[in-house]
């Protein structure tokens, strides 16, 4: 179990802090209601650490309602003290979105519950927008992944870049031969090689919008076929073909991530590290390290801090739009047409200085 802060109100970075051994993202292991309460006074312990908004995240182990646990109808004294620790710590329970369960087992998923969630303080309510809170797909653990987000998610555009993992999809090489030698073009070779390249830019471009060529695709392809298998196998248990696609899906999972392990090494620029060695988080971390360096949250121009966004972007154009404008409304223009030049047989007399090294004599 982790709870989270962010450094400053409306800062995107966060600080974690860890609540010992016994508090791990897959959940407390405690079962009797002593050691439940000893839970939520490590929490209240640690929420003092730090000041400003903060999120409790985790398998608490425990539901606040009836509806929250598959198959039960009875509001329970281990329900009544999670809502009170909620109140008395002044956290907000966001709705959850896509499921009603985070934890299932079973053949017909006979046991089902809310055991994870994310929790929010009023601070943080009030400084973010737009929060949501939403169940992921799950694919080998008994737990869903939960995922939180908040502020505006705006698209932003990417340029296009080589995926290494494009090379191990098969008949990709012969896929770029075929495009390869449909290019056509006349002229001087070096203008042939920038109009094929430019051309096959173009095939890639299309083709990574493709399930072949995109990781997202691929893997929401995956986990929408794993998650209508498990809506059959709530209603009934899965036959000798379904058990066999969902065991196919798994390995096609594993080896996206596979894939999305490279894809992330090389966004990363981490080479020094070898592919393999479940380092995706780490290629993900430094990714994203990247990213943030490069982007620009602040920018003064002419003693103004400017902030927003969309301000940030039409200073830095109008600065290099002035930066390569010509000022100067006349300058002198001089043609070299009716100029006059050396004759052919002069030329071939100082082309040939040039090839016998003679040149460097007269100079």
């Amino acid at each position: 179990m982790e709870a989270v802060t962010p450094k400053k109100k409306g800062s995107k970075e966060l600080k974690n802090v860890d609540l010992g051994s016994n508090f791990k993202s897959n959940g407390t292991r405690s079962r009797g209601g002593v050691e439940r309460k000893e839970v939520w006074w490590e929490i209240g312990a640690a929420r003092g650490l730090f000041t400003g908004p903060w999120v409790v995240c985790g398998d608490f182990n425990t539901v606040r309602y009836p509806s929250e646990k598959k198959n039960c109808v009875r509001y329970t004294r281990s329900m009544a003290e999670f809502s009170y620790f909620i109140e008395g710590m002044g956290l907000v329970d966001l709705q959850l979105l896509g499921g009603k369960f985070t934890w299932k087992k079973g053949t017909n998923f006979n046991s089902a519950a809310r055991l994870d969630r994310f929790l929010v303080s009023e601070e943080w309510d009030e400084g973010f927008r737009n929060i949501k809170q939403s169940i992921l797909h799950r694919v080998t653990s008994d737990h869903s992944p939960v995922m939180i987000q908040c502020g505006n998610w705006e698209p932003v555009k990417f340029f296009f870049k080589f995926e290494n993992w494009w090379l191990l999809t098969e008949g990709f090489k012969n896929r770029i031969k075929t495009w390869w030698e449909s290019f056509s073009c006349t002229g001087r070779p070096d203008y042939i090689l920038a109009f094929k390249l430019k051309a096959l830019k173009e095939k890639l471009k299309e083709w990574s919008k493709t399930i072949q060529g995109n990781l997202k695709i691929q893997k929401q392809h995956i986990l929408d076929q794993l998650a209508e298998i498990e809506d059959i196998q709530e209603l009934r248990s899965l036959n000798e073909e379904e058990t066999h696609k969902k065991t196919s899906l798994l390995l096609e999972f594993e080896e996206n991530a596979r894939k999305e392990e490279i894809a992330w090494r090389q966004r990363s620029r981490a080479l020094w590290l070898k592919e393999g060695d479940r380092n995706t988080k780490f290629f993900h971390r430094t990714a994203n390290a990247h990213k943030r360096y490069n982007n620009i949250d602040k920018l003064q121009v002419n003693g103004e801090t400017v902030e927003n966004s969309e301000d940030i972007t039409r200073k830095i154009i109008s600065f290099y739009q002035k930066l390569y404008t010509e000022a100067e409304e006349w300058r002198p223009q001089c043609s070299l047409r009716d100029c006059q030049t050396i004759s052919s047989e002069d030329n071939q007399m100082l082309l040939s200085l040039l090839k016998s090294g003679r040149m460097s004599k007269h100079v």
